[in-house]
């Protein structure tokens, strides 16, 4: 194997110094995984070469690969101001991170000792456990160990490699089993983009037995300037649990953001996924769910979004391993400028998986002669006693019912934007919280003000 030269070079040189410095605390099991995951990097590296490669076939991501980002330090970053990214509702759990260091300031009080340490995944508690990942693996938290860089595997996405080779800090979220937390769990990422660093967040979720809860991840860029997120989030969703996890990333126009979802379900469990992406000049996103037990649901809505000459990328897997389980899937897209979209939603059903019912669909809006969008929804069916269906539309806005509203005295700007909120109106709809759709609503709002 011939040694990585360049900018992948540079990233095994900073995860190398990660390790010496400071890193070196964390247990044998947790460095173990960051010496494989460093290994699998070596080997995958950025998946700059396409040509062969179905993954990237439409996203080229040499500006990452080329950029000069240095790791966060740690340092402490610019003051931010929490306003623009709070949730209107009180009492939310909320983990923060500013340039990749956790910030208390703006975090909830953490779980105590006793907390983390005791074994809450098997019997209800008051509430979730929201903390630092750091915490979580000092403290010997039941499953951490078990799950942590297992449900997200390294050995086919160098971009997952690299963030499990600076694994060490992220939010942690436990619901014990019973428990249905009141409140939305906020787990905040802020970039100021006062240097062009390189962050690697990492969540991960349990959720126990029986338990209910509302995660959002936040992705915000609190200013202007180039850097790069590569986020991973692992989730474990115990048997009859009903997890909603719901996803924005609104990065500085000129940021480069790539994140990866693991979803594990186990028998009748319950998880909806809303996916909204409004920054970075390029963002790719994967989303992969395992319905490893009979009688789970997922539902995965996404809504991108681009203008200018950005480029947005959505790939979805949904493993249909066992029978009777069921996915849903709508995905959106507004496209705007010279920006390019992609979509790749695959669907597998295993041999066996009888029962199954999987329903796809894909649908892009182009609001300008230059934007462009490719996609590619792909059903792959070994069983025989199954309900799936896919679909993917691309279009314009509606004439007539352009020219309806402005009849009707609106200005052509404000019936532009009236018509495309209509159109991502499904995926908003899909957010059942009403705190948390009234803030994305609001990020979407403020995006088509001034691109629709």
């Amino acid at each position: 194997m011939a040694a990585l030269t360049g900018p992948a070079a540079r990233y095994l040189a900073q995860s190398r110094d990660f390790e010496r410095n400071g890193a070196s605390v964390d247990p044998s099991w947790l460095r173990d995984a960051r010496r494989a995951a460093l290994a699998d990097f070596e080997r995958l590296g950025f998946p700059v070469e396409r040509r062969g490669n179905e993954a990237w076939k439409y996203t080229n991501p040499r500006p990452i690969a080329e950029g000069a980002f240095t790791l966060g330090d740690g340092a402490p970053g610019a003051r931010v101001d929490l306003a623009p990214y709070e949730l209107p509702c009180p009492r939310v759990h909320q983990v923060a991170f500013v340039d990749g260091r956790y910030e208390p300031a703006l975090s909830t009080e953490p779980p105590s000792e006793a907390a983390l340490r005791s074994p809450v995944l098997g019997h209800a508690g008051d509430g979730p456990i929201v903390g630092r990942l750091a915490d979580a693996v000092e403290y010997r938290v039941p499953g951490v160990r078990e799950r942590l860089a297992r449900l997200a595997p390294t050995s086919a996405s160098g971009f997952t490699a690299l963030n499990t080779a600076f694994l060490h800090d992220g939010a942690y979220v436990q619901v014990p089993d019973g428990v249905a937390a009141r409140e939305p769990i906020h787990l905040l990422f802020i970039t100021t983009g006062a240097r062009p660093i390189a962050t690697h967040p990492r969540v991960l979720v349990l959720a126990g037995a029986d338990s209910s809860a509302t995660v959002v991840v936040s992705h915000e860029g609190a200013g202007a300037g180039a850097y790069f997120t590569n986020a991973v989030v692992e989730v474990d969703a115990g048997p009859r649990s009903e997890l909603r996890l719901y996803t924005l990333q609104r990065e500085s126009e000129d940021a480069y953001h790539v994140s990866a979802t693991h979803v594990e379900q186990a028998q009748d469990s319950s998880v909806a996924s809303v996916c909204v992406d409004l920054g970075a000049r390029l963002a790719r996103r994967d989303v992969n769910v395992a319905l490893a037990e009979g009688g789970a649901s997922v539902g995965l809505y996404g809504l991108y979004h681009a203008d200018g000459e950005r480029h947005v990328d959505n790939h979805t897997f949904v493993d249909h391993a066992v029978p009777d389980a069921s996915s849903r899937e709508v995905y959106k897209g507004l496209l705007a400028g010279e920006s390019r979209g992609v979509f790749c939603g695959r669907v597998l059903v295993r041999p066996g998986a009888q029962g199954t019912e999987s329903r796809q669909v894909n649908k892009n809006l182009l609001l300008s002669p230059g934007a462009e969008v490719d996609t590619q929804p792909m059903l792959e069916i070994f069983a025989d006693d199954v309900v799936c269906t896919h679909g993917a539309a691309v279009g314009q806005l509606d004439a007539e019912a352009l020219f309806y509203l402005k009849s009707r005295g609106i200005g052509e700007s404000a019936a532009r934007r009236l018509l495309a909120r209509g159109f991502v109106s499904e995926v908003v709809d899909a957010i059942a919280d009403d705190a948390v759709r009234q803030y994305v609503d609001a990020a979407i709002a403020g995006r088509l003000s001034w691109s629709a």
